[in-house]
């Protein structure tokens, strides 16, 4: 696996071994950050959750994102090693443990993209966007780019007044689907 684009495109990234992590596919990472490159990633923040080898928010400083925060509880030291390979181990934060803890604690920080990518069918999607709203994480006008698997769809009727569906692309068994975070003043762009 590599970075597809940015500074850092053609750097290749250092994958766990096994089968316990499911990398989010090339072809599926392009069309993510042509997706994003349209609304902008320069400058913004980025976090990372259920992160693996780091690709997306390492996709995303590759592409000019100020900083990144990335959570794994299992593939710490490979995403820091990945950050380092990239060299953007400057504005790289890893993250393990409890995802739940985590996150109440990185308040009150707040982001501009949220990536997801949690285990299928475990019944992370729903609780996780949850805590992320319960928290304030998402910074006004966030966009959440979830993966998951077409039987698990974030449930928006749990976020009516958080988020919206911006986009939603499906790929055999998986789909990415774009929230839009609503801002204070319950406007969306």
């Amino acid at each position: 696996m590599r970075i597809i684009g940015g500074n850092a495109k053609g750097t290749l990234l250092v994958s766990p071994p096994g089968k316990a992590t499911r990398p989010t596919l090339g072809q599926v990472r392009e069309s993510i950050f042509n997706v994003l490159s349209n609304v902008g990633i320069q400058e913004t923040r980025v976090l990372d959750l259920f992160a693996g080898t780091g690709a997306m928010g390492l996709e995303a400083l590759s592409r000019g994102a100020k900083e990144a925060v990335f959570f794994d509880k299992v593939t710490a030291r490979i995403i820091k090693e990945n950050s380092k390979r990239c060299h953007v181990e400057d504005k790289a934060q890893v993250m393990a443990g409890d995802i739940r803890v985590a996150l109440r604690h990185m308040r009150p920080k707040s982001y501009d993209y949220i990536f997801m990518d949690p285990p299928y069918n475990k019944g992370y999607v729903n609780e996780i966007l949850s805590l992320l709203f319960a928290c304030s994480l998402p910074a006004d006008n966030a966009i959440i780019i979830v993966e998951h698997s077409i039987t698990e769809p974030p449930d928006l009727s749990l976020f009516t007044e958080k988020c919206t569906v911006w986009k939603e692309k499906r790929k055999r068994d998986m789909a990415v689907t774009y929230l839009l975070c609503e801002n204070d003043r319950g406007e969306s762009s």
